[in-house]
């Protein structure tokens, strides 16, 4: 699990300040430009879960602002890519996962995602205008309520910074209605690419055993 001291400077990358991740699972991205050296992106396995959860809110969130398919139809797209995410993030970071004794966050994730698609399509399929109104709060009131079950969990100061700015964004919503998808997508899209790339701190497990 990525982990760092808060009192240190962020310049370290993503690579050097892993404690415990599991590197046969790091994928390496090779990038090259035109008369520069060859550059290398190291992504590990809780780097590419926090990615694919990015891109997939990408998705969903722009068809939501912007694509002419009914609203049924996005909700089986919608269902069928957030039970994908959650099953494959799920693997890719499990073994992560209990080697930290953070096995609860994969779960609560994945409830969390789950109700939050169950909740979603009940009120598209139902037609009920009190959730379908309220679709970006909803989510982002998730969002919320993981960071910051993972803030207190972890004695995270990164999640709980997270978690005030989602709470705030709920907030800012019905500033534009209009805009409430677009905003809402990349809130939860760029805080899960920001994690992907930016080292967070967490509470040492091993402070949680007794002596």
């Amino acid at each position: 699990m990525t982990s760092f001291d808060l009192s240190e400077p962020l310049s370290h990358s993503a690579s050097e300040t892993i404690g415990m991740q599991d590197w046969t699972g790091l994928l390496r991205l090779h990038l090259s430009r035109p008369r520069q050296a060859l550059s290398t992106i190291c992504l590990t396995e809780l780097d590419q879960a926090f990615t694919a959860w990015g891109v997939v809110t990408l998705v969903i969130f722009s068809m939501a602002q912007f694509s002419a398919l009914t609203w049924t139809t996005q909700a089986l797209i919608d269902a069928a890519l957030t039970g994908a995410t959650i099953a494959g993030t799920s693997g890719l970071t499990w073994q992560i996962a209990s080697i930290a004794k953070l096995r609860w966050v994969v779960a609560l994730w994945a409830v969390l995602m789950m109700s939050g698609m169950v909740v979603t399509a009940y009120g598209i399929f139902a037609s009920v205008p009190m959730i379908l109104v309220n679709l970006c709060p909803l989510w982002m009131g998730l969002c919320t309520l993981g960071y910051g079950a993972m803030a207190v969990g972890m004695g995270s100061r990164c999640f709980s910074a997270c978690t005030g700015v989602h709470a705030a964004v709920i907030a800012l919503l019905n500033l534009n209605p209009s805009w409430q998808f677009f905003t809402s997508g990349w809130v939860i899209a760029l805080t899960l690419f920001f994690f992907s790339v930016v080292p967070w701190d967490m509470r040492d497990a091993e402070e949680d055993e007794p002596c």
